[in-house]
């Protein structure tokens, strides 16, 4: 058959590849950190003042992280989690926080931070969060992200959260 739609096998091919993908699940460590709500971050993302990371092995096509968020006590919030892949140090609307013994950045929201989910505490110390988002995607693949925390509706004094059970859902093309 000739036409306009008659495809090789080399073409074929090709198109079967670049459509093949396939999940994994990976086990990550639990992390642990500590917010303080200060006068001057109110309505700011923290975000640390470094970040490590290893790029995988392959390029991710898209990347969600679950876990549950656990705190030191309860509370009745929604955290706003963000990801940017510009150093915050080097963003003038950032500012460094070390004068207050904070290892962070406290930033306006702005067009390098997209919001990648959240966590909703209803009068509990613990709530489920997924992570997602083209921002953790590119991070990941390039080996290196920021991941901040919009500080709103914290007590005052340190608030002390962790990870817990946390996965890495990872899409991957053939």
């Amino acid at each position: 058959m000739r036409g306009p739609f008659r495809l090789g096998y080399g073409a074929l091919l090709g198109l079967f590849l670049t459509a093949c993908s396939f999940a994994v699940t990976v086990d990550l460590p639990e992390q642990s950190f500590s917010v303080a709500a200060l006068p001057n971050t109110q309505r700011k993302i923290l975000y640390p003042k470094k970040t490590t990371f290893n790029p995988p092995p392959v390029s991710p096509k898209s990347v969600s992280v679950q876990g549950t968020l656990e705190a030191n006590q309860t509370l009745n919030t929604t955290l706003n989690f963000y990801v940017r892949l510009k150093d915050p140090a080097t963003d003038p609307g950032c500012t460094d926080l070390s004068s207050y013994g904070i290892q962070a950045y406290a930033c306006g929201i702005g067009p390098d931070d997209e919001k990648a989910g959240e966590a909703r505490f209803q009068w509990s110390p613990s709530a489920p969060l997924t992570l997602q988002g083209e921002n953790l995607t590119q991070g990941i693949a390039q080996g290196g992200f920021w991941l901040g925390l919009e500080v709103q509706g914290l007590p005052s004094g340190p608030v002390n959260f962790t990870l817990k059970n946390p996965k890495a859902l990872v899409t991957v093309g053939l």
